[in-house]
């Protein structure tokens, strides 16, 4: 039996490697995976998701992220919760002690206490500061 040269080897090895990947890219296209990630729209779309978390939270007002990634959302009694894009669906927490937050010109950083929440940091533009100075009352 005759050894093949081992340019043909590496050439062989290099198809099905593409191969494999284009077979990969056809099934996530065709199960629709990556699509549907949605953004929080504006302030409704903010407090309606912050009642999907947490019933009964009645949102009165929310600070929106410019790029719609994540929303600080207060009820009528001053609590916030922490509305954020996770994967394609949003997770919320309660902002409190646990929280970290650092305000950096216009982007707001916050860090939970939860490894499994994270961190993440929103873009308010003009309004970061206030919003910074309304979390003192619960972080």
């Amino acid at each position: 039996m005759a050894t093949l040269p081992g340019w043909v080897m590496l050439v062989v090895k290099f198809g099905g490697s593409l191969l494999a990947i284009f077979a990969i890219a056809w099934l996530v296209k065709r199960m629709g995976l990556g699509k549907g990630y949605e953004r929080i729209r504006d302030e409704e779309h903010a407090i309606a998701l912050a009642e999907e978390a947490e019933f009964g939270f009645g949102g009165v007002a929310a600070d929106v992220d410019a790029a719609g990634y994540g929303a600080i959302v207060r009820n009528a009694t001053g609590v916030m919760l922490l509305v954020r894009a996770h994967g394609n669906r949003f997770a919320a927490r309660r902002i409190d002690a646990g929280f970290t937050a650092r305000l950096d010109r216009n982007r707001l950083w916050l860090q939970s206490g939860e490894r499994a929440f994270g961190s993440v940091e929103l873009d308010f533009g003009g309004r970061a500061s206030v919003i910074a100075s309304r979390l003192r009352t619960v972080i």
